[in-house]
């Protein structure tokens, strides 16, 4: 394994996190294909490479989106399709409602139960969950 590339990926990683298939991306850009792969071995042992905590990170990050977006900014990112289902399967009903519940707090319109909703759904939120955070956004305003 070369330092070169070595130091390359870890001058990444300080930078921002990555899944293992962008920093693949990038160290194939300008090493060779089992250098890459030696490195990205490494770094896994390391423990600097983790496309799970990568993911569980950014779902904690981002408590004001519904599964679907959250899936789609993690695909986005490079995690793979079997690792963001999984993050996002411990992501619970309860927890989905609840985060829709805090995004539709925030929301000027939350009134007009149309734009409530499709404001809900352009956060990812299913349609059923859109609907019961406004149906419990309206009995807190009124209760």
């Amino acid at each position: 394994m070369d330092r070169e590339a070595l130091a390359y990926a870890l001058r990444l990683l300080s930078r921002r996190a990555l899944s293992r298939a962008r920093l693949r991306e990038k160290l194939l850009a300008r090493f060779p294909e089992a250098e890459a792969e030696g490195v990205l071995k490494r770094l896994e042992e390391l423990g600097y490479l983790d496309d799970r905590a990568l993911a569980e990170t950014l779902v904690a990050l981002r408590p004001k989106y519904g599964p679907a977006k959250l899936r789609h900014l993690l695909r986005a990112r490079g995690v793979p399709e079997e690792v963001a289902e999984e993050v996002l399967a411990a992501y619970g009903e309860e927890e989905v409602l609840q985060a829709a519940l805090r995004a539709l707090r925030r929301y000027p319109r939350r009134q007009d139960q149309a734009k409530a909703v499709r404001f809900l759904l352009g956060r990812g939120f299913p349609l059923g969950v859109a609907l019961e955070a406004f149906r419990l956004a309206k009995e807190e305003e009124s209760g």
